[in-house]
């Protein structure tokens, strides 16, 4: 559970602004060859424990894994029947959801959970919750002739951190596994926002509901009726013989709970495989859930058999030999079979206790269930005997957990521009051994405070190498950051930013980076005015467009020259200025001219074909980092004349690569979607 000053409301807000574009349904698409991309996105949402936990580790691994598993498998679709002829269960297995042309067409939203407590109406505005990502994946598109690209109010395949898959928002909403208390998502599994802000649904979880509970207390009170039962029958076998009718009683409350243990065994099977988790017996809960659907099978077609014949003997009737062996058999498989079950139930438990799960009703319901089911025939097997013959970077993570959100974009900022300057491996260093010098947190404050004023200065921090301070430009170090603040906002003492005369420094070589000896300066235009078409922007990007860039060699470039077209579809702010710091970096002031030129030709003239096309959100830092990916993987040298030369050919290398993702397949009439207003379409493999 988490806590927080921040509520539900204010945090699923945040998601919004960094997930969402509008009222855009936004997706990552990933070709066939780029699984590797899915699986660091979910190690960075499930990281390894801190401590050296191989067991933790091991969990984690697993957790990725079915996660991975689940959300990659949605490229296809397979239905699988399996039949269990002895528990007479039919399951219908949707293994994955194929309709996305081979592609993987997914996003990430997150889902809040308030305790129970705090009620529907005031769940927006709790400030305890606790927070559970959800996959989703595309299924159905508005139309059939690929007019309309939204799916919005379609079908969409959810896949949570079980690796649970839901086949569309309904589903979720009904089958989730959240912990009870009032779940806070965004409306149909999407964030839209709509006058700025996102929209919101609240339901009482699954495991809130009064039916949910119910179940909970007949697991508890069937687990107890078994135990009881069970208890009763050992006592019979090994110590002390028990009046008939004080044993038909217990007998009867124990098959009513293996009973009723094996139809709960059955439904959970069914459901994972609804859910398309794995039912294989080597997956450590499916194999429990088999393992009592066998054995309440056989266990009570034993007791079944044994009772007949214990009734036929006391009628007088004849057991023959073939039919006593036959009963004896069956006690016998019940006995491996159940007291298997026993064994798997109580390592169950035992692990469960060292990794710190809960243990859950229906692990105690199993075990009880195994456990009279195997009394039961080891006293039904003696019984019938006499009768017929007389079973490196946890301690920065751990430090940055402790700062507050202003602290922490303060302390994340001089850490981002540490290792730039320094290098991964240098740079954590550097930061690690500020980090051990226990640095006062009112530092970032400081910082953070004055960052409007390094910016327009075009000045950078970064941490000190010698783990004692502030370095701005890599030139000027600075020890004390209150003093610093007070000459920044105040003009206290010497004029320390003066003092700065070199530009932002190149990034480290190391990394990759070329580097072309001319330095980015980002100022604001205070003469810049709001047009119709800016007013869709948010606060950053907005920003971003007013600013102007200065290279070293005097020329200035005002990014707002390169049209609105460019900023009404950034979808990160962040990520968009990055590429153009490395733009920077890496080229000449007129080769980054032309190539935010060609960027704009590419919105203004291909954006809206491809929109079309491929049904999804196509933003403005995407085409801009594909466009670069290209150039500098297929040119050796870069110049001027040279992209000028190659513009087509840039333009058409890039909508063809957008075009080799396409997610949709209209060759044939798309499918009606049954479940919503939508439609979809099936590929062969």
């Amino acid at each position: 559970m988490a806590e927080g000053a921040r509520s539900v409301k204010e945090i699923q807000q945040d998601f919004a602004e960094s997930l969402g574009h509008g009222d855009e349904v936004i997706w990552d698409l990933l070709s066939q060859t780029m699984a590797d991309l899915l699986q660091k996105k979910i190690r960075e949402l499930i990281p390894d424990p801190r401590e050296s936990d191989d067991k933790k580790k091991r969990a984690a691994e697993n957790a990725r894994n079915s996660i991975f598993t689940a959300v990659w498998e949605q490229r296809e679709t397979i239905f699988k029947l399996i039949i269990c002829r002895m528990a007479i269960i039919t399951l219908i297995l949707p293994l994955t959801g194929k309709y996305t042309n081979r592609q993987s067409l997914t996003s990430i939203i997150y889902v809040l959970v308030v305790p129970e407590e705090t009620g529907v109406a005031n769940a927006e505005n709790s400030v305890e919750w606790s927070c559970h990502p959800l996959f989703r994946a595309r299924r159905c598109i508005s139309d059939e002739v690929g007019v309309d690209s939204s799916s919005s109010n379609c079908c969409m395949i959810f896949v949570d951190e079980n690796g649970r898959v839901y086949q569309n928002w309904q589903s979720y909403v009904e089958d989730n596994e959240l912990p009870p208390g009032v779940m806070v998502a965004p409306e149909n599994g999407v964030y839209n926002i709509r006058e700025g802000s996102v929209k919101l649904v609240k339901y009482v979880t699954p495991a809130g509901t009064p039916k949910y509970k119910a179940l909970k207390v007949a697991d508890t009170a069937s687990a107890i009726g078994a135990f009881g039962s069970a208890l009763l029958t050992g006592v019979a076998i090994f110590a002390m013989p028990i009046a008939a009718p004080v044993m038909a009683v217990g007998a009867g409350v124990g098959l009513a709970s293996a009973g009723y243990a094996t139809a709960r065994s059955a439904g959970q099977l069914i459901d994972r495989g609804q859910h398309e988790q794995s039912i294989n017996v080597t997956d450590r809960a499916a194999r429990g859930h088999w393992i009592g659907v066998v054995a309440g099978a056989v266990g009570l077609g034993a007791a079944g058999a044994t009772s007949a014949m214990t009734a036929a003997t006391r009628a007088g009737r004849e057991v023959g030999t073939i039919a006593q062996m036959t009963i004896n058999g069956m006690n016998i498989s019940s006995i491996v079979i159940s007291g298997t079950g026993v064994a798997n139930g109580i390592l169950e438990l035992i692990l469960k206790s060292q990794d710190g799960d809960d243990v859950s009703t229906m692990d105690v319901l199993q075990l009880s269930a195994s456990l009279v089911l195997f009394t039961h025939s080891v006293y039904n097997f003696r019984l019938a005997s006499t009768i017929i013959s007389e079973t490196q970077n946890s301690t920065i993570s751990s430090y940055r957990k402790t700062l507050s959100n202003r602290q922490r974009r303060s302390f994340d900022k001089i850490a981002k521009e540490t290792q730039r300057l320094r290098g991964p491996t240098q740079g954590k260093m550097d930061i690690i051994r500020n980090v051990n010098e226990v640095p006062s947190k009112q530092q970032f404050n400081d910082m953070f405070k004055i960052n409007k004023q390094l910016n327009e200065r075009g000045v950078r921090p970064a941490f000190a190498s010698d783990g004692t301070g502030i370095v701005l430009n890599d030139q000027v170090k600075v020890t004390n950051t209150q003093d610093f603040r007070a000459n920044v906002q105040h003009n206290v003492g010497p004029d320390i930013l003066g003092q700065v005369t070199e530009p932002i420094p190149r990034g480290y070589e190391g990394a990759g980076r070329t580097g072309s000896g001319y330095a980015r300066v980002l100022f604001r235009n205070p003469t810049s005015l709001e047009t119709p078409e800016t007013t869709n922007m948010d606060a950053a990007v907005r920003a971003l467009r007013d600013c102007s860039i200065s290279f070293a060699c005097g020329i200035a470039l005002n990014l707002k020259e390169y049209g609105d077209v460019i900023f009404t579809n950034i979808l990160n702010a962040e990520s968009f200025e990055n590429l153009i710091g490395n733009m920077v970096e890496r080229f000449a002031p007129e080769v980054f001219d032309l190539i935010m030129k060609l960027t704009r030709t590419f919105m203004e003239s291909i954006r809206d074909d491809l929109h079309s096309v491929l049904k999804i959100f196509i933003s403005t830092e995407t085409v801009l980092f594909k466009m670069l990916e290209y150039i500098l993987t297929i040119y050796e040298e870069i110049t001027y004349e040279l992209i000028k030369s190659k513009f087509d050919s840039i333009l058409r290398a890039v909508k063809d690569h957008f075009l080799s993702l396409n997610p949709n397949n209209y060759n044939g009439l798309l499918i009606k979607c049954d479940k919503c207003m939508g439609f979809y379409n099936i590929c062969k493999l």
